[in-house]
């Protein structure tokens, strides 16, 4: 049966499959099981393990395995010593039978240890390799972020030198004499582009508000607003079409959400 995506059990299954730490039993089924049912989910997982494996020479430090790991090490470790204590306890035996028996004993352990290490060794390489796809991945979607965040960067300073662009400067009034602003205004499109800066940021109980000021008429709200911390914002605004003939660009102080018509002082006003 083919997998759709890994699971502990089958990357423990991978791990010793590759390190050929299965029983012949487990070993078969499992190759029977790549080879028949054709599961890239498990063959990718064999082929990373063995790539990994193969790397051991690069000589990173050692890893501690995962428990499961550890444990089926271990029982199968303390399963051939106690077999091999066993025979080496069989009546009519000589003293050097019974040594060799302990050596092969000692070998036993040994070959498990040895096995021990090398699927730590294959678990930090493939720890890495995830690491290094994970970080790939994340860095290829930053990449892509900023392509966007460039192109349109790109569009918009296009669109602010075009000699159809009219610039109206907003200086500061009141009680904020040092902020500045600047309205890009593209009359072809209805559209202003409203960056301020040096314009403290509201209290929570207040607002600023953007008005359109026609030479007619009362002022029109075009945004309520509030700057960052550093003091500065920017907005776009689509300007309305019933407003036509503008004389002055203004920012009052309003409470908190803004007013139909304004009510606070000016802090920032700019003639057009």
């Amino acid at each position: 049966m083919k997998h759709h995506q890994i699971t502990d059990d089958l990357r423990d299954q991978a791990m010793f499959y590759a390190a050929g730490a299965l029983t012949e039993e487990e070993r078969t089924a499992f190759a029977r099981h790549l080879a028949d049912d054709q599961c890239d989910v498990c063959m990718a997982e064999v082929r990373d393990f063995e790539a990994a494996a193969q790397s051991l020479a690069l000589g990173l430090p050692p890893q501690t395995p995962s428990p499961s790991v550890r444990q089926r090490l271990i029982s199968q470790a303390e399963t051939q010593a106690g077999a091999a204590s066993e025979r080496a306890g069989l009546p009519g035996r000589t003293d050097i039978v019974q040594r060799d028996k302990k050596r092969s004993s000692i070998f036993a352990w040994a070959g498990w240890l040895t096995a021990a290490a090398s699927l730590a060794a294959m678990v930090a390489l493939l720890n890495l390799n995830v690491s290094l796809r994970q970080e790939m991945a994340s860095l290829n979607s930053r990449v892509i972020e900023l392509e966007a965040q460039m192109g349109e960067q790109q569009t918009r300073l296009a669109s602010l030198t075009s000699p159809r662009i009219r610039v109206i400067n907003l200086a500061g009034q009141g009680t904020t004499p040092g902020a500045r602003a600047r309205i890009f205004w593209d009359e072809d499109a209805r559209r202003w582009w409203f960056y301020a800066q040096d314009l403290p940021q509201a209290p929570s109980d207040r607002s600023y508000q953007l008005w359109f000021v026609p030479t007619e008429g009362n002022p029109v709200s075009a945004q309520v607003f509030n700057t960052t911390a550093q003091g500065s914002v920017y907005v776009e605004i689509q300007v309305p079409p019933g407003v036509t003939m503008l004389k002055a660009a203004a920012v009052t102080d309003e409470p908190a959400g803004g007013r139909p018509q304004p009510t606070g002082g000016f802090v920032l006003l700019g003639e057009l």
